[in-house]
């Protein structure tokens, strides 16, 4: 598989436009600081010690999975999820200034975070089934030029199941899709063999930006790890944000995860979690549907 193809924040932003909308992503090299990420990953690997997912005797940052680690979603999964989505360390990442200013810049105008902060916790394989390769568009809706940035929390080489991004994908339109086991439960019909299918060796401070077309998913957790990650995404204030039908603006997860006046109880601040005022919602679409209105992008 090919590497990802390293930019900077310091390029011309019409440089990273113009591969953004050539490749369908950015990757950037120690974009966060490493001591921010670390302090984040620390406070969540001790949520899963306490919650038995790690090897008994291990050392909590070391992330070894013991047979309490389940897939997301399963039972047993929402009490330690829950103990994370209450960590406000985690959902302070989401609006770093150096993200903030990145999606801005590409967006040409102010941009914000969606409230659903993701944190992917994936247990070695084959116990645990990796995200299928699917494009956001479907799930997230709304604004088709929203961006997710990808997270490594903990060291991710190939072998732990990093992520991978199809390379160009953006261009093949909204692409139909099929039930799949693992996160999100559809996978995008493209094909996994193709030679323009990237990843990479990820560090924490390493980040992965990409656009709601683009084809992306996870590798198989070949290891005994956890792989710990984060996906957050951003959009234009200006831009439509889909309706949940569970609740606009709510954890991810929710209602199985209480909502954030529960979630942010003891908190210094709510304002890594909050929509700004005056952004337009629009009613959301079937994603099972084989044709789903695009709107045009800035971008592709």
């Amino acid at each position: 598989m090919k590497e990802l193809t390293p930019s900077s924040v310091l390029d011309d932003i019409g440089v990273l436009r113009t591969r953004l909308a050539e490749d369908g992503y950015l990757f950037f090299r120690g974009l966060l600081p490493s001591e921010v990420v670390d302090d984040v990953r620390s406070q969540i690997a001790q949520i899963l010690y306490d919650s038995n997912w790690l090897a008994p005797g291990s050392s909590a940052d070391e992330l070894i999975a013991s047979e309490r680690a389940v897939e997301e979603g399963s039972p047993g999964f929402f009490g330690a999820y829950t103990a994370i989505q209450s960590t406000e360390a985690f959902h302070q990442l989401a609006v770093r200034p150096e993200l903030l200013d990145l999606t801005s810049r590409l967006l040409g105008e102010d941009a914000f975070a969606h409230p659903a902060h993701i944190c992917r916790i994936a247990p070695p394989s084959p116990g645990a089934n990796p995200t299928p390769i699917h494009q956001d568009y479907r799930f997230i809706q709304g604004c088709i030029d929203t961006l997710t940035t990808w997270l490594p929390l903990s060291e991710a080489p190939p072998q732990i199941g990093g992520l991978r991004v199809f390379s160009g994908s953006p261009r093949l339109g909204v692409l139909p899709v099929k039930a799949s086991d693992g996160p999100g439960m559809s996978r995008a019909e493209a094909d996994e063999n193709d030679p323009e299918w990237r990843t990479t060796s990820y560090q924490p401070g390493d980040v992965l930006l990409f656009g709601s077309l683009t084809v992306h998913g996870a590798m198989p957790n070949r290891t005994r790890q956890l792989r710990v990650s984060a996906d957050f995404r951003y959009q234009a204030v200006s831009a439509p944000m889909a309706r949940d039908a569970l609740g606009t603006g709510k954890p991810h997860y929710h209602p199985e995860v209480p909502d954030f006046p529960t979630l942010t109880r003891g908190w210094t601040s709510t304002a890594s979690v909050e929509i700004p005022a005056g952004v337009e919602f629009v009613d959301r679409f079937d994603p099972r549907l084989d044709e789903v209105p695009t709107p045009n992008s800035r971008f592709f």
